[in-house]
């Protein structure tokens, strides 16, 4: 199957080659890699096309950016920047790839074969691992129903159904809500495991983030007792058992102020029979 990379790339220059390195010794490589070097102020862009000029399938792109931190929607405008420049409907499999990760030999050929026996598959991707005293250990973020937004493939025909992933706080949850929505599976590969350089993390104080997220499930369309159980699983994020109540107040003003949300109203009460099927599993032990 043919797929093609874009990474969106900020000062990432202490991690960059490696993660270059990693996908040229991938065993079935990429139609292409687009590098985005999104308003880098260190010396990405340069080690990036350094490494390209032996190899015509990698392009670097320069992209201006204001350099504001914007959780979720920076990143995605940069890939959606760099989608843009390429013949992506030439592809089978369009990869969102971050800049901080070391993939292992086989990578892209456990995704590609995925793709290629799971015709429902939509969404795919490995898991992604810190390593800690010499081992990968994977990061706690990581399910059996969610692929990182770090490492994500799509099918294209699942991209195109969706309408691709928007620049917003939250798109890799929506993607897979809306992949559901229109009958897509969400595959994680959790044999796959890629090394992350850079914990996740943000540049928003964790007060700020919380009550975003709690905004997000409004966004979402989850309602107030998906959202309080959503919420509830965060007691144990920074600030301890805090982190819970600010993700449902977050919500809770939400409700009040009623942004506009990210799913219709069909898709939204879908999205909540799905939570709550999922919360029945998970409370009796049964999976679908």
């Amino acid at each position: 199957m043919r797929f093609g990379i874009v990474t969106p790339a900020h000062n990432e220059a202490d991690t960059i080659s490696d993660y270059i390195s990693s996908v040229i010794r991938q065993s079935i490589q990429p139609a292409a890699l687009i590098i985005v070097n999104d308003n880098s102020t260190d010396n990405t862009g340069e080690i990036a096309r350094h490494i390209a000029k032996k190899h015509d399938w990698i392009t670097v792109i320069d992209r201006e950016s204001l350099p504001v931190h914007r959780t979720g929607s920076k990143v995605i405008a940069a890939f959606l920047h760099g989608l843009s420049k390429t013949d992506y409907n030439s592809w089978d499999i369009i990869v969102k790839m971050d800049a901080d990760l070391i993939l292992p030999p086989d990578y892209f050929k456990g995704v590609t074969d995925e793709f290629a026996r799971n015709e429902s598959a939509g969404i795919c991707g490995g898991i992604c691992a810190l390593r800690i005293d010499g081992e990968l250990v994977p990061e706690r973020l990581t399910d059996r129903f969610h692929v990182r937004g770090a490492l994500k493939a799509y099918r294209r025909s699942c991209y195109d159904q969706i309408g691709g992933v928007r620049p917003v706080y939250g798109w890799d949850t929506l993607d897979e809500l809306l992949a559901a929505y229109y009958d897509w599976e969400t595959v994680v590969l959790p044999d796959l495991v890629a090394e992350h350089r850079a914990p996740t993390g943000s540049d928003t104080s964790p007060t700020a983030l919380h009550k975003m997220t709690g905004e997000m499930f409004y966004r979402l369309g989850y309602g107030p007792v998906v959202s309080l159980a959503a919420s509830a699983k965060r007691y144990r994020m920074k600030p301890f058992l805090i982190s819970a109540l600010w993700s449902y107040l977050g919500y809770l003003l939400a409700a009040l102020r009623k942004p506009e949300q990210y799913v219709t109203p069909a898709q939204r009460i879908f999205i909540r029979k799905l939570r709550y099927r999922r919360m029945r599993e998970k409370i009796s032990g049964k999976r679908a």
